[in-house]
């Protein structure tokens, strides 16, 4: 579709015009687009256009579109909603199709004259043959682009790509995910819909090679039957996360008023995720910390957890997060109990699951050991290691960060089960968070999935199993 082809420009986009820029303010507006591009070491050509500038932000500034010495594959628009019809037929008379619109104040206001501007702005749209992200929306962060609209972000390219319609969440998103060590193909956000809506995008992604993880927030749907049939045809290729706003009525107010969307009811999302094979996430965190399990487990089906670390009523805390998340603590095998028992001596121990060994091991090396042993246990599908952080005023305050590389060295070797752990600070002290923050980056980086609670660690993990059990339902196998 010319929609598609236009999206792929905007994404990589060789010369962009920013309607709206100001003399004055060094943040916000149009502004604030040109500092965030220009953060990202942006490599093409930027156009302020202000009619009473020569100059913005050290860039020359043009008087209009039409003065411009290319036609911009991207126009940001930053004007008052007053002067949004006039811009977008300078976009037209210029042959600039692609537009953002930062520009707000359509039917989310919930006035008449909001409404038919908006009406007027699909008109225009049609006629001209615009492509337009939004209104009101933040736009697109492409790190290949080298674009954002949220400041400096990374420019690695990533597996996840991320559509939403608020850009506060959007923003939250981005700003969350490089802290997991987790990178993005695109961000998209798009506000009120009105020209393109959340399948428009979705459809693209579908085939965006660099795309393998679709993350959604969703306020309103225009189609939602052309939602659903897209994400059935989708999901089994590319997981779809979906956080759905307004399922409330507080909710569906809110929504209303942000975006002007019809948010819909709890019992017909509850029948779109049954059907479609999404995956269903309440928060922007669970978003992340479920894009963790996907971006670095290998398919996993079973939910047989081993739990490694949790010592006394710790350990009976953590089995029942464990059952009530959905995941189960079966106990260990006899023949692993047995060979667990030759270097675990029985004073203050258990090696039935959850494992409380420490009180008998004499190092970390100990500790790979028995993750090494419980790892051949054909009825254990998940290890599940759980690390505490002290303060530094203990004698093993340093314990979580010595046991890092020895669940490094493990995460290398070849085994069945996902690996992953969950730190927790038995603090509220910054310098113990401070260290729990440098043992997680470490893990993070040698790929192990870190979280920062076993109740975020069980919600996951249920949801990444969740799927591969749905997917193996749809045609037997567990792979995408």
């Amino acid at each position: 579709m010319a929609w598609n082809r236009e999206l792929e420009m905007a994404f990589t986009p060789r010369s962009i015009a920013v309607l709206g820029a100001s003399r004055t303010r060094l943040r916000g507006g149009g502004n604030q687009f040109i500092w965030s591009i220009m953060s990202m070491g942006y490599e093409g050509n930027l156009y302020p256009i202000n009619p009473a500038a020569d100059e913005i932000m050290g860039l020359k500034c043009y008087p209009s579109l039409a003065s411009l010495p290319e036609t911009p594959d991207l126009v940001i628009m930053a004007v008052n909603a007053s002067r949004a019809e006039e811009a977008l037929q300078e976009c037209i008379d210029c042959g600039a199709h692609n537009i953002q619109m930062f520009t707000a104040g359509f039917a989310e206001t919930g006035e008449e004259e909001g409404v038919a501007l908006a009406e007027k702005l699909r008109e225009i749209a049609a006629r001209g043959k615009l492509s337009i992200v939004g209104p009101n929306c933040m736009g697109i962060y492409s790190p290949r682009g080298r674009i954002s609209p949220w400041g400096s972000l990374p420019t690695e390219v990533g597996p996840i790509a991320m559509i939403t319609q608020s850009g506060a969440l959007g923003s939250e998103f981005v700003r969350m995910a490089p802290d997991y060590n987790l990178r993005m193909s695109k961000v998209i956000s798009y506000g009120n819909g009105y020209v393109l809506d959340c399948t428009d995008y979705l459809e693209y992604f579908e085939n965006d090679p660099e795309t393998k993880f679709i993350g959604m927030y969703l306020e309103g749907v225009r189609d939602g039957r052309k939602l659903l049939r897209m994400v059935q045809r989708i999901a089994p290729k590319k997981p779809i996360i979906i956080l759905k706003g307004g399922l409330t009525a507080a909710g569906a107010r809110a929504v209303a008023s942000h975006t002007g969307s019809l948010a819909g009811q709890d019992a017909v999302w509850d029948a779109f995720f049954a059907q479609s094979g999404a995956i269903r996430v309440d928060s922007i965190e669970e978003m992340v910390d479920t894009l963790q399990a996907f971006v670095r487990l290998p398919p996993c089906t079973g939910r047989a957890a081993a739990l490694i670390g949790s010592a006394g009523g710790n350990g009976v805390i953590t089995t029942d997060i464990c059952v009530r998340e959905g995941l189960s603590v079966p106990d260990i095998s006899e023949p692993i109990q047995k060979e667990l028992r030759e270097f675990v001596g029985v004073a203050g121990t258990s090696v039935r699951n959850p494992l409380d060994v420490a009180m008998q091991l004499h190092g970390p090396e100990d500790f790979l050991r028995v993750v090494e042993t419980v790892a051949k246990d054909p009825a254990i599908d998940i290890i599940l290691m759980t690390a505490q952080v002290f303060p530094r005023n203990l004698p093993w305050w340093g314990g979580a960060r010595d046991l890092a590389k020895y669940f490094v060295r493990f995460a290398k070797k070849p085994h069945r089960q996902p690996f992953v752990v969950a730190i927790r600070c038995t603090s509220e002290r910054l310098t113990t968070e401070k260290d729990r923050l440098q043992v997680s980056a470490r893990l993070l980086k040698a790929g192990i999935p870190v979280f920062k609670t076993i109740e975020r660690a069980c919600r996951a993990l249920y949801k990444f199993t969740g799927y591969y059990r749905w997917l193996e339902e749809q045609d037997g196998s567990p792979s995408p």
